[in-house]
């Protein structure tokens, strides 16, 4: 047996809730599992093309009703104490309100930021290629993944921290999350994906260092609200994710999550990365070009750089 301790701080607030998420925010297991699943198959596509082989070797790495006990046993090591009910006003037109749309409404618990929690995992022995793929879906959930409500709009995002066990450094710098990124999604030589994963048409980027994970988070939040409300004709607006509406035209109201993430990385001594990841795939079922042909979705990865230095 191999043995990992994966430490991860949540950087900004995270609206996980439980069986009661008006009264208690709550971390478990099932929740880490389904978002490392979740990263795991974006980075499969390419190794496995085919919709079925890929299920299967999920099921064998991380366990299912038909094939037995996961490969990867997870235990959480808790530290999480402080969480509280959002008792603040997000005025109508506030960058918070719009990206972390229907959350201040049901009146939800969060995490607050700065919490740290310690995951504990167990490889079998002789996992061969299916360990490396699971250390890389752990690294690239700390580096551009979160949890819970808005997790696609900056909101949950988590830091792997520390890793005891493996090689891991946690990035510093732009140049190093930027690296880091690059290793682990560089060299894609499919086009296009039929769920959201890597391909050669990933994208990634990130803004200079805030001072603080608050402020990164406002920047970037701010950023992204005026670049989707500036995206023309409005019908594109479907590629930052749907249902949507506007004011005079028909509601879209097909739902797509959104195939671009914001991120707030947590750097070793306090500053915060704005960070922006897009993943584009067969938009939908039946339509799957991307509206606009996600042109402006790319422009807004791109315009991360360099900014802030306190928003210049």
């Amino acid at each position: 047996m191999t043995k990992l301790i994966a430490t991860f701080r949540i950087v900004t607030p995270m609206f996980l809730g439980g069986a009661n998420p008006s009264e208690q925010a709550e971390l478990r297991v099932p929740s880490i599992k389904g978002a490392l699943r979740f990263w795991w198959r974006a980075l499969m596509w390419g190794k496995v093309t085919d919709i079925a082989d890929l299920r299967r070797k999920e099921a064998e790495l991380f366990g299912s009703s038909d094939v037995g006990q996961s490969k990867v046993l997870l235990r959480l090591e808790k530290y999480l104490t402080s969480t509280q009910k959002v008792t603040e006003a997000w005025p109508q037109g506030e960058w918070k309100r719009y990206t972390g749309y229907g959350i201040r409404d049901k009146g939800e618990h969060c995490f607050l930021p700065a919490n740290d929690w310690k995951l504990h995992i167990t490889m079998a022995r002789n996992l061969g290629d299916d360990a490396e793929s699971f250390l890389n879906a752990l690294k690239l959930f700390g580096l551009a993944g979160g949890l819970g409500s808005r997790s696609r709009k900056g909101w949950g995002s988590t830091t792997l921290l520390s890793l005891e066990g493996a090689p891991w450094q946690c990035p510093s710098s732009q140049e190093e999350w930027n690296n880091f990124m690059q290793t682990l999604l560089g060299g894609k030589q499919h086009i296009t994906a039929p769920y959201t994963a890597v391909t050669n048409a990933t994208a990634w980027n990130s803004a200079a260092p805030e001072t603080d994970a608050a402020k990164a988070q406002a920047w970037l939040g701010s950023l992204y609200q005026k670049h989707v409300k500036a995206t023309d004709p409005k019908a594109d607006r479907a590629q930052f994710g749907l249902p949507r509406i506007f004011k005079g035209t028909p509601p879209r109201r097909e739902r797509r999550a959104s195939p671009l993430f914001l991120h707030i990385h947590q750097c070793p001594g306090g500053k915060a990365l704005p960070c922006a990841l897009w993943l584009p795939a067969d938009f939908l079922e039946k339509t799957k070009a991307i509206p606009g042909n996600g042109e402006s979705a790319l422009q807004f990865v791109e315009s991360l750089n360099p900014a802030p230095a306190s928003s210049r």
